[in-house]
């Protein structure tokens, strides 16, 4: 008994030896892992690259006061440590910065956040506004960066060959986490290059007749400003705007704010009668000096009665103009004859497409040919009712004819295209202008539209610091309001200063009640807007 004893305790150092030993060797072995680990870790560590800014191409006004890219924010990016959370926490609400531990974020901050090795800001560019100017006209991008409409769309290749972009480079672990020791290097390619399109539009006019446009009743409808000499457009409004942050929010909007209403046809009413008396005139007819208006007048078996059933008794045509009568217009009409009228008119611009861009066009409206109106469809022609239909662009372009002498010049919108030195490198110019009337027939028209100004239904559209020639209209439209009145279309269009004119003006409202109480305020308020801001000279 003793002498097993003596086997066991002989053997207990060796047991104790052997278990030490595979100790040590499972502590060598996991030490020998965990170096591989670390070592497979670094060897995986990558350089990656996150964009935190793209920009794209300018679209500019005619001075080349820019129209899109008009703002900025602080945009950081930030490699998560204790030493920038501890920072942002004073810069965001909890929370919005933790997405994944040790990741480099990108974020907008009120204020550019602290210069550090783990951090870097940029000036981020806002595309449009919250109020951005000409909205319909320049349109709007997809989540892609892609135009949708207006300019954007038109003109998306070159606006997306001047895209660029800030990004932001850092050394990242096998887990996809920044290593903050490699810090963070910032990479401009090309952002916020100049390159873009010039569009006709001065800013400072376009700025005018959207306030004059938002401080009056129109609710829906349009107002376009053109150069009487060149066709130019300088301004263009539609009433109501979308909002471009929030698209699903104005699609629901029953004043249908997406519709470009200046690019769109409506009935015209009285605002035609000038062109009645131009076929008058270009065809070899006397304006009569002496027409007795007794309310109304029967053409065949319908009635036609001027506004409100007024006898204007004795007028001329300054006098007919002036106190927009149906009545003297309808007799003109009849005995120039339908095929003088409309040719007339066409000549003018009317019934023809506008063609702004290869996808922004105004519509071509509705000139009923000569062949197919009857005696009554004549009448209805001659006070600019029936089947004709005609754009806020269109009358514009119309009365910038009789303003500059009978030239009848196609409105354009675009001016050139500038490179990122924002050297113009391609124009864009007018059509040939067409002889619509003679110079003698448009000064004739253009006293009677000034003595309009002075005592007829253009009175509220006047100036006191200079003259202007204009019309008024008050078209109906056969709709009826849930209330039972008639939808009135009202118009007023015209030219200023009238002995040297300079820019051609049309007004529109689609829920009108009457011209001289709503479309006259807002011609007055841009025509007075442009004489404050000295662009008279």
């Amino acid at each position: 008994m003793k002498r097993r004893k003596k086997r066991y305790a002989a053997k207990r150092p060796v047991a104790v030896f052997l278990l030490l030993s595979l100790l040590f060797a499972g502590v060598l072995g996991r030490i020998a892992f965990v170096q591989t680990g670390t070592a497979e870790v670094a060897a995986a560590a990558d350089e990656k690259r996150i964009e935190i800014a793209v920009s794209r191409g300018y679209i500019y006004d005619r001075n080349l006061t820019p129209l899109v890219n008009t703002g900025a924010v602080n945009v950081a990016a930030v490699v998560l440590n204790d030493e920038t959370r501890r920072f942002l926490s004073g810069v965001l609400p909890a929370g919005t910065y933790e997405k994944s531990a040790g990741v480099c974020v990108t974020m907008e901050t009120q204020r550019p956040v602290a210069q550090t090795n783990f951090s870097t800001n940029v000036k981020k560019i806002v595309r449009n506004p919250s109020t951005p100017l000409c909205a319909h006209l320049i349109g709007y991008t997809d989540a892609e960066g892609r135009g949708v409409c207006g300019i954007e769309k038109s003109y998306d290749r070159v606006l997306q060959r001047a895209s660029g972009s800030i990004a932001v480079r850092y050394t990242a672990n096998v887990y996809g986490q920044a290593i903050a020791a490699g810090g963070l290097k910032t990479e401009n390619d090309g952002y916020n290059n100049p390159a873009g399109v010039v569009l006709t539009i001065d800013s400072r006019i376009q700025e005018i007749v959207e306030e004059a446009m938002a401080a009056s009743d129109i609710t829906r409808g349009a107002a376009v400003v053109l150069d009487v000499e060149t066709g130019e457009i300088l301004a263009l409004a539609s009433v109501p705007v979308y909002d471009v942050h929030a698209l699903s929010v104005s699609l629901q909007d029953p004043g249908l704010p997406f519709l470009n209403r200046a690019l769109c046809a409506y009935p015209v009413g009285s605002v035609f009668k000038p062109f009645v008396a131009a076929a008058a005139m270009e065809h070899g007819f006397s304006c009569p000096a002496d027409y007795t208006c007794a309310g109304a007048v029967d053409v065949g078996n319908i009635r036609f009665r001027c506004y409100r059933s007024a006898a204007h008794g004795t007028l001329d045509l300054a006098g007919a103009v002036a106190h927009s009568c149906n009545c003297y217009f309808i007799d003109l009409g009849r005995s120039v004859g339908a095929a003088a009228v409309t040719e007339t008119a066409a000549q003018f611009g009317f019934g023809k497409e506008t063609r702004l861009t290869g996808d922004i066009r105004g519509a071509a409206g509705s000139l009923p040919a000569a062949e197919d109106l009857t005696e009554g469809g004549l009448a209805n022609l001659s006070f600019g009712q029936g089947e004709l239909l005609a754009t806020p662009l269109q009358l514009a372009a119309a009365f910038a004819a009789i303003a500059n002498g009978g030239q009848y010049r196609a409105p354009y919108l675009l001016k050139a295209l500038v490179d990122e030195t924002q050297t113009e490198y391609a124009y864009y110019k007018s059509e040939a202008p067409v002889r619509a009337a003679g110079e003698e027939t448009c000064r004739v028209l253009g006293a009677c539209l000034f003595r309009n100004m002075l005592e007829g239904t253009g009175k509220n559209g006047g100036s006191v610091y200079f003259t202007s020639a204009g019309k008024t209209a008050t078209a109906q439209t056969g709709n009826y309001l849930p209330d039972g009145a008639e939808q009135l279309c009202t118009w007023f269009c015209g030219y200023f200063p009238y002995e040297a004119p300079k820019y051609a003006v049309a007004v529109f409202n689609e829920y009108g009640a009457a011209a001289s109480e709503d479309a006259a305020p807002v011609f007055r308020a841009v025509s007075e807007g442009i004489f404050a801001r000295g662009l008279l000279k």
